[in-house]
């Protein structure tokens, strides 16, 4: 099966160094991405922030300054927007102050008072698409930061080594979930088949409830297994299945 994608969300100025580690560590697991290496200049930032939304797994890695980075709290912000953001998205908490409802507070009064200065800022230049669209993002932060931070304590964000290895036991379950509704594909393709070689794929999605494609890659594996076989061409051709009587039921 393919690679699930896992997003490191950090701040260059001083997390790069914990991304590196955790890229090294899930390289050969996963398909790793990084802002730094991902986002190109002038690429459309809500493009690359639903990207990150569509990644299966992502790590956060709270700094110091992680929590004053623009970029770094919009991230933040579109992933805790998400229903799935628990499920999919772990912490690694490298600024112990965090834990601290003085310095939770600190930064929900630091993006408050960003949010006023914006608006501030706006309002003697009307019309400027720069400090509007900073506004947006600003917003967006203001709304999500508060319920962010109270998801932060001890109890709930685990050290670097058992994010990696719960992150990497997840995939593997769920790897191992997609591989059996694989093998159940097949065998229902495979018993259809054996009860008419010549059935169509449109005509097998019917009887499966699949789409066409799904069937199409669940014949394919299955004639790369080498349990059935294509023979002759075009509407007089059919599907034969080798070793038929294990499939027997």
């Amino acid at each position: 099966m393919d690679k699930q994608s896992l997003f490191i969300s950090y701040c260059w100025k001083d997390g790069n160094t914990y991304a590196d580690e955790l890229e090294t560590q899930f390289k050969d697991e996963f398909v790793v991405k990084r802002d730094k290496s991902q986002l190109i200049a002038n690429d459309d930032l809500y493009d690359f922030m639903a990207e990150i939304a569509n990644c299966d797994n992502v790590i956060i890695v709270l700094t110091a300054e992680y929590v004053k980075s623009l970029n770094c709290m919009l991230e933040m912000s579109y992933l805790v927007s998400q229903d799935d953001w628990n499920v999919k998205a772990m912490v690694l908490v490298i600024d112990d102050s965090m834990y601290s409802i003085e310095r939770k507070l600190e930064v929900i009064n630091y993006w408050l008072l960003r949010k006023k200065k914006s608006f501030t800022y706006l309002e003697g230049n009307v019309g400027s698409t720069i400090l509007e669209e900073e506004k947006e993002y600003i917003d967006l932060i203001c709304e999500q930061v508060e319920p962010f931070l109270k998801g932060i304590s001890r109890r709930k964000n685990p050290s670097q080594i058992a994010i990696v290895n719960e992150v990497i036991k997840k995939s593997r379950r769920n790897k191992n979930q997609g591989q059996k509704l694989i093998e159940k594909g097949e065998e229902a393709v495979l018993k259809y088949l054996k009860e008419n070689g010549q059935m169509t794929l449109k005509e097998l999605g019917e009887k499966t409830g699949r789409t066409s494609s799904s069937v199409r890659r669940l014949v394919s594996n299955l004639v790369n297994e080498g349990s059935i076989e294509r023979v002759g061409n075009g509407r007089n051709g059919y599907w034969a299945i080798k070793n038929k009587d294990e499939y027997e039921k």
